[in-house]
């Protein structure tokens, strides 16, 4: 079988491929494994470790203070002291002390032997040999060693005697200056090593416990050379845990200082006797990993071998059924032509998914724009809003409107493209700052100078959904730098009248002119205001005037203008200053939009500023001329364009309004309405009225087609009043009825009869 056709087969090159890979990522594991269980079970082993030896030292401490506590309790029976003191020789006190020294000596194993010495009389009770003088005393070293006093009180020490190796321990009477008086203890060591280490000791294991010098006191000393080297390690280290080499032994010490005596007890394991186990265990790990490296690698060869059909399958119709833009020859790899067709797929999924997105905010746009403008949603309307929007589950609706302020100034400053990013901007500022709260939110760029909420809640109070306005208004001004005037309405159920609502609510936002405070004005705040207005409305009558500033015509309006003012001069001041406040009010909301205004603030401050009514009146026949010329013309041709890209946008937003007028649009943009109609057929060579019409029946032939719509639902979604006209406009512009327009290029049928 020859090798390279082999290896060119795709499941084989890809076995090898996984194969390799998981090679290379399972020794690196396993090592990693290997390594940190090592690690941690050599932790845990000198922990263990460390733990044994703080027992063995702590129990060490135990033992050897209840044998100084005996040994002081000894000492201290009445017998024995009147031994001591017994300058008689008293046969009876002599046996006294025999008796009580062997009443002690048999409650406690440990003590192999006993002493009660005077040296002042020279007579020992040696508890085997019973009262002997000092000349005769069996144990001449420790006779010599009270003789000497050393300061040794309550501390134990190494005593040999007959052969045999013991614990002594010395209880004088005074422990600061020699006495006459002694008790000597002779502890068994191997019933105390049994005692302490117990089933500790194992022959892997060496406990010892050196004194001070690093002479074996209890525990194993079958080393000399590992005593020597442990004392030493001690000496130079300063942690309780270290290692200690020999020739061809390596061990690891764990020590613990005894607190009673100044001992150590020494806790040593061959370092191979520790590591056998993790040798062990690191045997195992590799078996298995090979057991499993071979087994996952048949599963790969399996799943390869098994799977190449479905590649070459799969390629082959893909060649079939997708357009590829540049194919290649035959020699290009089944993998190659699927990565290729999936990458062609994914990308006609993106766009499809990207027309889908935009499409979905279109419609979410155009049946709220048909909710607030026709006033009421319409039957498919309200299914969409309480299924598909963010009011699903509200119980009771706001409107708010957020008004840019000085939106002259806002439209010099950013051409149009940049203007709805800004709005789209504070759409999602004003959204996502209100759902923060307990509040549903949906925002509409409306066109113009502001936008709308509509904000659903489950409560009627307002106080908290004021609150999150005034954070929203803060928000934008601090992220946007844009100044926002906001007002909100009261609570509504879904069947308000919502377009007499978003009108009343865009008029509140005109309340900041009177004190130009930033602050978020609601319904009864307006009807505040209006308590006064009638009386205002007879002295002036400002519609007048400002239709004559709107037709361009300045004479015409400056001279009302002194009609009006006639019959302020014979009012008393505070009325004056109520009509002046109205009349400027009327003037600032219908002209909000003109840069000449942008600098009034607050109208309570204007009105401060004039000391004379002739002041006054002279002002505001300078500002009327300025509005009237204003009214006229732009400051350049770029910024024509840029209003008819705003006017087209306005009825674009607006098409489902059946008040949709040439008038309503002017009024919109503050300019007369024939300066509207003469721009906007020097710009797109077609009258405004005409373009209005041509954008209905665009909508409604695009509505024929996807839509299962009625014909006059459409027309009534679409802004027009009347069946009659729908259908004569339709039929102007087509020269087919609704019903032929579907039934030629619709692709669903129409569901109703009209």
């Amino acid at each position: 079988m020859k090798i390279k056709p082999f290896l060119q087969k795709t499941y084989f090159r890809t076995f090898l491929l996984l194969t390799t890979v998981l090679i290379c990522s399972m020794i690196p594991f396993v090592y990693f494994l290997s390594a940190e269980f090592s690690k941690y079970t050599m932790l845990e082993v000198r922990s263990n470790s460390q733990n044994e030896v703080n027992n063995l030292a702590s129990k060490a401490d135990m033992i050897l203070g209840n044998l100084k506590a005996y040994g002081l309790s000894m000492y201290a029976d009445q017998n024995i002291q009147n031994w001591f003191f017994n300058t008689s020789q008293d046969p009876l006190i002599d046996h006294a002390a025999l008796v009580a020294q062997s009443n002690f000596m048999s409650t406690e194993p440990l003590i192999q032997r006993s002493y009660l010495m005077n040296v002042k009389h020279g007579l020992v009770v040696d508890s085997k040999a019973g009262i002997v003088r000092n000349d005769s005393f069996a144990d001449q070293d420790m006779l010599e060693r009270v003789k000497s006093f050393q300061s040794q009180y309550l501390r134990f020490f190494s005593h040999s005697l007959d052969g045999s190796n013991c614990l002594a321990l010395v209880l004088p009477a005074t422990p600061e200056k020699p006495s006459d008086f002694y008790l000597v203890l002779l502890i068994d060591k191997p019933l105390l090593n049994k005692l302490i280490f117990g089933e500790t000791v194992t022959s892997e294991q060496d406990i010892r416990i050196l004194d001070e010098n690093g002479f074996v006191l209890l525990g194993t000393s079958n080393s000399a050379a590992l005593n020597e080297q442990l004392f030493q390690a001690k000496q130079d280290h300063q942690d309780n845990s270290f290692q200690v080499r020999l020739p061809n032994q390596r061990w690891y010490v764990n020590t613990a200082k005894l607190t009673t005596e100044d001992w150590s007890v020494y806790y040593s394991t061959e370092y191979h006797i520790l590591t056998r186990h993790i040798a062990l265990f690191q045997q195992k790990l590799i078996a298995y990993t090979l057991l499993l490296l071979g087994i996952v690698s048949s599963l790969f060869f399996w799943s390869s071998h098994r799977s190449l059909r479905s590649i070459t399958f799969l390629s082959e119709k893909l060649k079939k059924k997708v357009a590829f833009a540049n194919p290649a020859s035959d020699a290009k790899a089944d993998i190659q032509w699927i990565n290729d067709g999936i990458d062609l797929l994914l990308n006609n999924v993106e766009q499809l998914h990207a027309s889908m997105r935009n499409q979905s905010e279109l419609v979410r746009t155009e049946f709220l724009a048909q909710w607030v403008l026709h006033g009421s949603p319409g039957t498919r309307s309200y299914e969409y809003i309480r299924s598909r929007t963010k009011l699903t589950s509200c119980e009771v609706l706001f409107m708010a409107v957020l008004r840019i302020e000085a939106y002259k100034a806002f439209c010099e400053r950013y051409d149009f493209p940049s203007r709805k990013l800004i709005k789209y901007a504070i759409r999602n500022i004003s959204e996502e700052v209100i759902c923060n709260g307990p509040y549903a939110a949906e925002g509409l760029d409306m066109g113009g100078d502001h936008l709308i909420l509509i904000i659903g809640g489950h409560e009627r109070g307002e106080f908290h959904l004021q609150r999150l306005l005034e954070e929203t208004q803060h928000q934008v001004a601090r992220i946007l730098s844009i100044d926002t005037t906001v007002a909100v309405s009261n609570a509504y159920d879904f069947g308000a009248n919502f377009r007499n609502v978003y009108d009343h609510i865009y008029e509140l936002t005109m309340l900041r002119f009177l004190n130009g405070e930033r602050q978020i004005f609601l319904e009864s705040d307006y009807e505040e205001f209006m308590a006064g207005y009638p009386s205002a409305t007879e002295a002036l009558e400002t519609n007048e005037i400002i239709k004559s500033i709107r037709c361009g015509r300045p004479e015409t309006a400056v001279a009302m203008l002194h009609r009006q003012m006639k019959h302020i001069h014979e009012l008393p001041y505070r009325d004056c200053k109520l009509y002046l406040t109205y009349f400027t009010y009327d003037l600032l909301k219908n002209f909000n939009k003109f840069s000449v205004l942008h600098e009034i603030s607050s109208i309570h401050q204007l009105l401060e500023r004039f000391s004379t009514l002739s002041e006054y009146q002279a002002w505001l026949e300078s500002i009327v001329t300025m509005l009237a010329s204003e009214t006229i013309a732009p400051k350049s041709s770029s910024r024509k364009e840029e209003i008819v890209l705003e006017i087209k946008e306005y009825v674009d937003n607006h098409l489902q309004d059946t008040q949709l007028s040439i008038e309503q649009v002017a009024d919109n943009f503050s300019f007369s309405v024939s300066y509207i109609r003469q721009l906007f057929k020097e710009i797109n060579n077609v009258s405004l009225s005409e373009y209005i019409l041509q954008e209905r029946i665009e909508r409604v032939k695009e509505k024929l087609v996807s839509s299962q719509l009625s014909v006059l639902e459409i027309a009534d979604q679409c802004g027009f009043i009347s069946k009659g006209h729908f259908f004569a406009v339709f039929k102007k512009f087509t020269n087919l009825t609704p019903k032929q327009f579907r039934e030629i290029h619709g692709d669903v049928e129409a569901r109703s009869s009209w």
